[in-house]
């Protein structure tokens, strides 16, 4: 007790206290004792990364790496000692000095273990990219430390990349711009498809190209990687299908070719349009992007793939246009009882209002959906948008056969979802986003 005890002892004591966790035996554990260690595991890491943060920040104030172990910078330093990549390590030592002296509570929220090491560096980078006034990277800052709670890294950095729209709709629209010109011209200068023999009998596909291309691809071939016997969405029996879903791909791609080998249109025929279904805004068709609202930018396929309102416009001049009209007399979104299956208005309609699987923490887009009704057609429930919901196969199964439920909020009928009872919890409430610390 009268040893002085230094930083780095405190740290390798406690290194020395989970070493004796190696012995236990993880398979006699209850899935809560799982689950609750991983989560301290996850709190802690994301501890150390928040002290280590300010040891870096000293460390790069006083030149400690230079002057004491001869290396050029902090960063080069960092990088050998953690043994990561060279982007990673020099980003550390980069935003740890904003993090601890001009994000304090960014710092705390690692520091506690309600972000994670990931999530703070996708904040560090969006306030830094925001314009220069203490409340607009104040409520910047706010606003994205509340959405960590509930969104992992992927999904902070796209409501970052909405929040950067939002309060500098200019300079992002010029950057998009640019980019998105530069990337979709780099891609398709490099494009290229090679079949190569593998030397094992069979053969080897390699290319690229732009995501207009790819949008085309998925188009033609995903509708027909469905498993074979295919999954019943109302009653969730499915048939074995041993194919993986690369099979399944390559598959549709063998079928497409047999059809264009079979028609009796000629290639420069050009035959029918690609019917490609996006969801955007007309003013983004129109060349008349509103940037008020956050998210206006995004343009989705069925398939979750993001387009540039660019692509939507030359896809638009080429392609049958697949109207999504919410409530208008142009759209049928109501058949009542007499069609059990979906219509394609009413499924187009779902998808717009729900974009992927509705569960929480789910983003599978439709693709891989399938429209379930809250109440079952058998109980007399109607096919109709204000009693569906849009679920993967995975979650479309976890409703049916688990205690969890799904209804339409009240207010501003959009699905919400009640998870089931937890021995020594407080009962469930209705979720629409799940917390990341449940």
């Amino acid at each position: 007790s009268t040893t002085p005890r230094t930083p780095a002892g405190v740290v390798a004591g406690a290194r020395v206290e989970l070493a004796g966790l190696g012995e236990v035996l993880w398979a006699a554990k209850t899935p809560g004792e799982l689950v609750g260690t991983v989560e301290e595991l996850e709190a802690l890491r994301a501890q150390l990364a928040a002290l280590e943060a300010s040891v870096l920040v000293e460390v790069e104030a006083r030149k400690v790496a230079r002057t004491h172990l001869s290396w050029g910078a902090t960063s080069d330093w960092f990088t050998h000692l953690a043994g990561t990549h060279r982007g990673p390590g020099h980003r550390a030592v980069r935003q740890a000095p904003v993090l601890v002296t001009e994000l304090p509570r960014t710092h705390a929220a690692l520091a506690s273990g309600t972000v994670s090491p990931e999530q703070a560096a996708v904040i560090v980078d969006a306030v830094d990219q925001l314009p220069h006034r203490d409340d607009l990277r104040e409520q910047g800052e706010e606003f994205l430390l509340d959405a960590a709670t509930r969104l992992n890294a992927t999904e902070l950095a796209k409501a970052a990349k909405h929040l950067l729209e939002v309060a500098d709709p200019e300079q992002t629209e010029r950057d998009a711009e640019k980019a998105a010109e530069r990337e979709a011209r780099a891609a398709h200068l490099g494009r290229f498809l090679a079949i190569t023999e593998d030397g094992a009998g069979g053969v080897r596909l390699r290319g690229r190209g732009t995501v207009e291309d790819a949008a085309k691809l998925k188009a033609a071939l995903l509708p027909l990687t469905a498993p074979a016997p295919a999954t019943d969405p109302e009653t969730c029996e499915e048939g074995v299908d041993p194919r993986d879903h690369g099979a399944r791909l390559w598959d549709a791609l063998i079928t497409v070719a047999d059809h264009a080998l079979s028609t009796e249109a000629a290639p420069d025929s050009h035959g029918a349009r690609p019917r490609i279904s996006v969801t955007t805004s007309l003013d983004v068709l129109r060349d008349q992007i509103d940037w008020t609202t956050l998210g206006t930018s995004t343009s989705l396929t069925e398939d979750g793939l993001d387009l540039s309102p660019a692509v939507i416009r030359r896809l638009a001049c080429d392609a049958d246009i697949i109207p999504i009209a919410l409530g208008t007399k142009s759209e049928v979104l109501d058949v009542g009882r007499t069609h059990r299956l979906v219509t394609p208005a009413i499924w187009r309609a779902l998808v717009c209002r729900d974009v992927h699987c509705a569960f929480p923490g789910c983003t599978r887009p439709p693709v891989m959906g399938h429209a379930h009704h809250i109440i079952h057609w058998l109980f007399g429930g109607i096919t109709a948008l204000d009693n569906l919901v849009l679920l993967c196969g995975h979650h479309h199964r976890v409703i049916h056969h688990t205690p969890w439920e799904v209804r339409l909020n009240p207010h501003d009928r959009r699905p919400e979802f009640l998870p089931p009872p937890q021995p020594g919890q407080p009962p469930p409430t209705w979720i629409r986003h799940r917390p990341r610390h449940e």
